[in-house]
């Protein structure tokens, strides 16, 4: 026979499974983690840091934080197909993602891409994503539409990135490829997932 449950029990307690005293629960928005999720937190980990190695000016850790993510993205998207996903890693996933995008800005500010053309293709860029993000965390797809977010910013880093080796010279120039960054995120264009 099971003990009775006190219905007076506080959001941070919950009766143990047996005969015994309540267990408190802290930490309860922990307890809705997936696997899946860990390779997501560290691609969030790693644009965070991309944004702090870009302001210092080293920007080959930047970069490879920046193509990391787009790693652990691709791991965290086979981890949620293959075990399932949980209903925080969607939301969880949609903000790794728009951070890339706003770490492949600020590398490309840091890069010397700081022309006011580059605020307004900065500015596209993080909009572009939020729109695409938010629609596709709000209707199943099976591919995507427009170019992936993740997919997008570590092409235009890396772009920025030759242009710093190779194009000092006319490095604000490749504001053009964040235009075209922004415009290709909500295009119709369809991509299979792989």
């Amino acid at each position: 026979m099971r003990p009775k449950v006190s219905e007076t029990l506080s959001g941070f307690e919950q009766p143990e499974s047996g005969i015994g005293p309540k267990k408190t629960v802290i930490f309860k928005q922990l307890q809705t983690l997936r696997w899946p999720d860990l390779p997501t937190l560290l691609g969030l980990l790693c644009v965070s840091s991309s944004v702090y190695y870009s302001y210092k000016g080293v920007f080959a850790v930047a970069y490879g934080l920046i193509l990391a993510q787009f790693a652990f993205d691709y791991v965290d998207g086979k981890m949620a197909r293959t075990i399932g996903a949980g209903a925080l890693g969607i939301y969880l996933d949609s903000f790794s993602d728009f951070m890339a995008v706003s770490a492949s800005v600020a590398f490309g500010w840091f890069v010397g891409i700081d022309s006011f053309a580059m605020y307004v293709a900065g500015f596209l860029n993080i909009s572009a994503a939020a729109v695409r993000l938010a629609y596709f965390t709000t209707n199943k797809q099976k591919g995507f539409t427009g170019i992936p977010t993740v997919l997008a910013a570590s092409a235009v880093s890396t772009i920025a990135y030759l242009g710093y080796f190779f194009a000092r010279a006319h490095i604000g120039w490749f504001v053009g490829f964040y235009f075209v960054s922004a415009v290709l995120m909500i295009s119709d264009l369809k991509i299979k997932k792989i």
